[in-house]
């Protein structure tokens, strides 16, 4: 139940404090005074959209913040799974709207996001306004009231559940159903790629290796270039002495020489070099003969890294990621390849889930059925007690295909007058009408839910006399067992409420004031005279709203 509302900085209302109670309270005002504000600042606490423009000129940020008592369950299991202690008898809800256009929320005094605020809300409050008659008026909308009536929210959303599970079987069949040129087409290629990359035999690292060993081959090359050319200089050929052979002929030259004393150091020098030389030639040519070069396979290295190249060029921009294409392509071919098998198991499941949803489709709407037949005769009754003792009601199902819904739509269908047929609602009702049906099925549904506070905002539209008194018997019935809120512009609601506030307009140095004040007494009878008069209130205007008062404070059953 909502216990307090302040309000702060908002539009037309600069500061107010609007203590509520158990029953029926109702708004009243003149034309403008700011009325809706205050359905606006409950709705902003309960996380519907606001904007800036909400703030009153010349301040920095509006506040509004809703103080609730008795909280029902389903609220206080939503807090404990978001982290919100469940301690305090009491639900502080604060939503701060700044001129720049932010917004912050709370819930008692902790950090909060809007949508937290709209999921807690739908089950504190219900506001019932001018709008929500565009409900009746709306074919489509009318299933969710039977559903609503009926307790059948469970049964649909399960159907929905598994009316998505057929939907997604669908769309697998329609993503398996590819025609056959297109997986042909994809197959060879498939094929083509795997045959390719497989025929090179790849291995991680493979590039890296060949790389290392061409580089090692390129320069052994260059060594058995420098050892060859340096041996045949050495050791000559067979048309040119090389230097070994010229030094041995030197030495040979200077040893028959070693008889005169001056030669025979020139001698053993030379014998000395041609052995040192021997020695040299002798160990590059060792060097040459160890030395393993193979051309063959330096040009079948450059060929594999010229092969790994092109691979690259096409499937990455490495040897694993030519490997990754490769498996990636055998899993799509074996997904191909198992395709059809995967179709016809998709099919079949597809088959037995259609069948399933057909028969809880089947089911959800007998259930709908009999929930009409019930909702009928429940807002007929509703109806006799709000003027209008004639109305039927009636509800055509029509067949549809399978869809969220269900296999048959639904359209409530009235008559407001004897001897005329139920028609569509759009067609039939009138302003005033339809401002009572609407309450009639918020009587009937009154009961389906545990939710705390009703507010109607401007219930009374397009009524006057006599239905306006029993639109208020009935919101009075109401609020014996529920809080009700009701903006009101007729005398006879407001005379029945347990408890009425007066929103007042008024102006101070060039700028607008909106004030709430609880009406008692002879002020009450005062502004019920107000409402029902003309230019000018009347002693016999004030007798009259005195003798509504008094009469508004019988229970509706002595009254009936």
């Amino acid at each position: 139940m909502l216990c307090q509302l302040y309000i702060e900085n908002l539009a037309v209302i600069e500061k107010a404090a609007i203590d509520f109670s158990e029953g029926l309270t109702v708004f009243t005002g003149e034309t403008g005074a700011g009325k809706s504000i205050v359905i606006d600042a409950i709705n902003a606490c309960l996380g519907q959209r606001t904007g800036r423009e909400i703030v009153r000129t010349g301040a920095k940020k509006a506040l509004v913040v809703a103080s609730f008592t008795d909280i029902p369950e389903k609220v206080r299991g939503l807090l404990r799974d978001n982290g919100y202690p469940d301690e305090d008898e009491m639900l502080v809800v604060q939503r701060e709207i700044s001129a720049d256009g932010g917004s912050t929320a709370r819930i008692c005094g902790r950090p909060a996001t809007v949508s937290m605020l709209r999921e807690i809300g739908q089950y504190l409050i219900n506001i019932h306004g001018q709008h929500d008659n565009q409900i009746l008026l709306s074919a489509e909308k009318h299933l969710s009231i039977i559903d609503a009536f009926g307790e059948l929210g469970p049964m649909a959303e399960n159907y929905r559940a598994e009316f998505e599970k057929l939907r997604q079987l669908l769309r697998q069949m329609k993503s398996l159903s590819v025609g056959e040129d297109e997986k042909r087409r994809r197959v060879e290629l498939l094929s083509y790629e795997i045959e390719e990359i497989e025929k090179a035999k790849l291995s991680p690292r493979m590039e890296e290796m060949l790389q290392e060993k061409a580089k090692v081959l390129r320069s052994s090359e260059k060594i058995a270039a420098a050892l060859g050319e340096a041996c045949r200089a050495l050791e000559g050929s067979e048309e040119l002495p090389g230097a070994c052979d010229l030094l041995n002929d030197a030495a040979g030259a200077i040893d028959s020489l070693r008889s005169f004393p001056d030669f025979a150091p020139r001698a053993e020098a030379l014998e000395n070099l041609r052995i040192e030389l021997s020695e040299q030639s002798a160990a590059l040519s060792a060097s040459l003969q160890s030395l393993e070069y193979d051309q063959g396979e330096t040009e079948a290295i450059e060929r594999r890294l010229r092969q790994i190249n092109r691979l690259k060029s096409r499937y990455g921009g490495s040897v694993e990621e030519i490997l990754a294409h490769c498996r990636r392509a055998k899993e799509e071919l074996e997904g191909i390849s198992s395709q059809k098998e995967t179709l016809r198991k998709v099919t079949q499941q597809a088959r037995e889930q259609k069948e399933k949803v057909a028969a809880l489709a089947n089911d959800l709407t007998e259930a709908r059925i009999d929930a009409a037949v019930r909702f009928a005769h429940t807002i007929e009754e509703e109806a006799r007690s709000l003027e209008m003792p004639n109305l039927r009601v009636e509800t055509s199902f029509a067949p549809c295909k399978l869809c969220p819904i269900g296999n048959h739509s639904a359209e409530l269908l009235l008559s407001a007058n004897l001897g005329e047929p139920p028609r569509p609602i759009a067609k039939i009702a009138s302003g005033g009408e339809l401002s009572r049906i609407m309450l009639a099925i918020k009587s009937a549904l009154a009961d389906k839910d545990d939710i705390g506070t009703l507010i109607f905002d401007e219930i009374d539209t397009g009524v006057s006399g006599k239905a306006a008194q029993k639109i208020g018997r009935k919101l009075q019935k109401i609020g014996s067992h529920r809080q009700v809120i009701c903006v009101t512009h007729s005398a006879q609601i407001a005379a029945l409420a347990d408890h009425q506030l007066l929103i007042r307009k008024s102006t101070a140095d060039g700028r607008t004031f909106t004030e709430v004040l609880p009406l008692e007494g002879e002020d009450r009878v005062k502004e019920v005279a107000r409402i029902f008069s003309t230019d000018h209130v009347t002693d016999l205007m004030l007798q009259t709203a005195r003798s509504m008062l008094e009469e508004g404070q019988r229970t509706p059953e002595k009254t009936t």
